[in-house]
Parts: C-alpha cells; sequence; structure tokens
C-alpha cells in the first residue's frame, strides 16, 4: 500500500512553501506577539548570557549547569542582537532556519512529492505544541536529529557527529546512536562510522570548553543535576501520584524555586522516582536488544529504534517538561518520507499529533487549571500520557517483530 501523493511537483512545492511559512509565522507570532506565553524558558536563556557577559561566570564553563555545554552555542547565537528584547525573536528565527535546511535535506533525499505531506505534518505538529515547539533548546536538537536520520543511510559518519552534537545541546538527542551503531553490516563499519565520527565530536566540544576556561566538574555538572531532581508533575510517571493526590482532596504540587518547576510529592512520588531510575537505563538495554535483533531491517531498526527510544525516555523521566512531545517528531517524518509500512507510521503520525495539540493546549493555556486539578484539564493530561506510552509500546513491538528479518533490498 502507498501512501498518497500530491498531482505535480509545482504544486508540492507551493503546498510546502505555504505550509512552512504559514506555520513558522504561526508560532513566532504565539511565541513574541501580543499575550505570548510559553517563552520562559528562551528568557533564562538570555539572562545566563546577560551574567555571562556582566560577571565572566558562564554556565557550563565557570558555573554549573543544568544543560550539556554544547547548548551554550545556540543560546550564545541568538544573542548577536543582544540579550534585550530581540533575543526571543532571533532565537525563533534561528530555529526556523534550522527547520528549512532539515525540510531542504529531506526534499533533496526523498523528493519533494514523497517529502511534502510528511513536513507539512510535521510543521502542523509544532504548531499544535505551540510556542515550546519553538522556544526551547529541544527545537534546536530536533532538527539535528532529523538531518542526521535522512544522512543515516549514506553518511553514517555524518549522521553519528550530528547526533552526538545534538546530544550536548540536550542529551535525549543521543538516542538514535545505539540504532544508528546496531545498523552498521560489521564491527568495523561501527567503529568507524559510528564510533569514532561520535568521539571526534565529543572531542571538539570538551576542548572548546577547556579552552574557555573550564573544568571537568562544570563540563559533567548537568548529569548531578539531574540526580537531586524531584517528579515534575507534568511527568508520565507522575499521573498516579497527582492522581491519587486529587482523590484524596490533596495539593498536588510543590514549587521548586532553585529550578522554577513544580513537583509532586509524597510516597507514590517517591515510588515513581525509583522507577525512573530504574526505566529509564532499562529503556535503552531493552530498545538496544531489540534494535540489535532487527539490524538486517536497517532503515526499520534505525527509525523504529529512535521513535521507541524518545518515547520510551519520555515515559520513563521523571521531569516532563511539554517540548519533550517535541522528540518524537523526527523518525515518524522521515518513515513516512521514506514510505515505511504506511499502516504503521500514519496512525502514530496522527496519534502523536494529537499528543502534540493536548500537550500545547495543557502548556501554557490550560496550566493552572491543570495546577488546580480541574478535572477536564487533567483528563486531556492523562490523554496525552496514554497515547505517549501507547506509541512506546506499539513502536517496541514492531520493533520486535522485524527480529530475524530478511535483508532490505
Amino acid at each position: 500500500m502507498n501512501q498518497p501523493t500530491v498531482p505535480s511537483r509545482w504544486l508540492s512545492w507551493v503546498l510546502l512553501a505555504l505550509a512552512y511559512l504559514g506555520s513558522h509565522t504561526l508560532m513566532i507570532w504565539l511565541a513574541v506577539g501580543p499575550g505570548a506565553a510559553g517563552s520562559t524558558d528562551t528568557n533564562l536563556y538570555a539572562w545566563w548570557v546577560a551574567t555571562g557577559e556582566q560577571t565572566g561566570d558562564w554556565v557550563g564553563i565557570e558555573a554549573d549547569w543544568v544543560y550539556p555545554v554544547g547548548a551554550l552555542i545556540p543560546i550564545l547565537a541568538a544573542a548577536i542582537k543582544g540579550t534585550g528584547a530581540a533575543y526571543l525573536p532571533v532565537w525563533c528565527f534561528m530555529v526556523a532556519i534550522l527547520n528549512l535546511a532539515a525540510a531542504g535535506i529531506a526534499v533533496r533525499i526523498v523528493s519533494i512529492r514523497r517529502a511534502v505531506l510528511p513536513l507539512t505534518g510535521w510543521f502542523a505538529f509544532l504548531v499544535a505544541l505551540g510556542p515550546v515547539g519553538l522556544a526551547r533548546l529541544d527545537a534546536v536538537m530536533m532538527p539535528l536529529v532529523l538531518i542526521a536520520l535522512l544522512l543515516a543511510a549514506a553518511r553514517p559518519a555524518m549522521a553519528s557527529a550530528l547526533v552526538t552534537l545534538s546530544a550536548w545541546v540536550k542529551v535525549a538527542g543521543g538516542a538514535a546512536i545505539i540504532p544508528l551503531a546496531c545498523i552498521q553490516k560489521t564491527w568495523r563499519d561501527r567503529l568507524v562510522r559510528v564510533v569514532l565520527p561520535a568521539a571526534v565530536a565529543c572531542a571538539a566540544v570538551m576542548v572548546w570548553q577547556h579552552l574557555a576556561g573550564g573544568t571537568w566538574g562544570t563540563l559533567t555538572s548537568f548529569v548531578r543535576a539531574e540526580t537531586g531532581r524531584g517528579l515534575q508533575i507534568e511527568a508520565i510517571l507522575a499521573t498516579l501520584p497527582v492522581l491519587g493526590h486529587v482523590w484524596r482532596g490533596e495539593v498536588m504540587w510543590r514549587y521548586n524555586d532553585e529550578l522554577g518547576t513544580y513537583e509532586t510529592w509524597g510516597t507514590g512520588a517517591e515510588v515513581a522516582l525509583t522507577v525512573s531510575d530504574l526505566a529509564l537505563p532499562a529503556v535503552v538495554v531493552v530498545v538496544g536488544v531489540a534494535c540489535w535483533a532487527a539490524r538486517h531491517r536497517p532503515t526499520d531498526a534505525l527509525l523504529l529504534g529512535t521513535l521507541a527510544m524518545m518515547t520510551g525516555l519520555i515515559v520513563a523521566h521523571k521531569v516532563g517538561s511539554p517540548q519533550f512531545v517535541a522528540w518524537v517528531a523526527p523518525p515518524v517524518v522521515v518513515g513516512l518520507g521514506l514510505r515505511r509500512a504506511p499502516l504503521f507510521w500514519g496512525p502514530i503520525g496522527a496519534l502523536l499529533l494529537v499528543a502534540a495539540a493536548l500537550t500545547g493546549w495543557l502548556y501554557p493555556w490550560g496550566y493552572f487549571e491543570f495546577l488546580d486539578g480541574k478535572p477536564f484539564a487533567l483528563a486531556l493530561w492523562v490523554l496525552r500520557n496514554l497515547i505517549v506510552t501507547g506509541v512506546f509500546g506499539a513502536s517496541l513491538v514492531a520493533l520486535v517483530r522485524r527480529r530475524g528479518a530478511s535483508v532490505e533490498q
């Protein structure tokens, strides 16, 4: 069964141009226009740059940081016009250019007629997700992973370097490195095409950080920052603890002043934190083994493995920031563009579009209703959680079913 195509190349270009310009204009307006919301993280990025310029204590270099030091590169790039009112528009424009580059590579690799519908779906996904689809570090990571997946077959070394660099912006970007390594034909290929490019990319970041005056302690501070966090109220693992508080008529959150996040509390939250500590490495191991078993179907192993990794990390994570949903887009866009199993990728894409819309409504528009435990907001949140968890299960099952399959032609 083939996916539908639009009737001509020129119409495809017109549709793609309209979809890109319309979606990004709307997203930028939502992020920076009147009544803008959801851009608090980007304002924090500007504050970090301003503080570094004033004091000389740069996060990730002289000062501990919650993000990998590579995240400082786009944060600094967006400050080309200063850290005042221009910072957020420049950031949004920078992300829009990255998305355009990813779309251009997709068109180059899979053709305009095959790429137009998946890319239009991606842009709709970003609009549904709301301001966080543009005004977050995850929005920088996402097109890098998308480009890496598109290049994986022809240029695995470049794909490995891109995935590694994306992980130095936001750790989840590295989720594609294991599937990418598994699908290489020989151990020599895994070393030369995946491990060495990743090592070179890591070395480049580490040397840059050291030359800038950084230390090993600040380089790895983002790892320590995660260990002391509580269970964020939006996390999927927080579903049962939050519903338990609501059932008992209790306040379901406490505010973390240091991190600026809302966290749930109590015995259920403590259990969920323990589960998270165990589940995160379990997801990596289980999906990695499944990718290895399916390596003779390299395209499927790469895309299904990346989707399972991304959704699994969201499900098992104790942090539930709304922009995490953006992680799932790259493998779906490539899967649809390459026309892999349309009866799988089509419904998965539709479900994730719904998940993005639910997330976009919950944050920022319905966030205070959610914090107040309003039934409608809670129901939408639970539905979003069920969808993401279901997609994780479906992608893992589909990946397992590819084990031992014949080599792709």
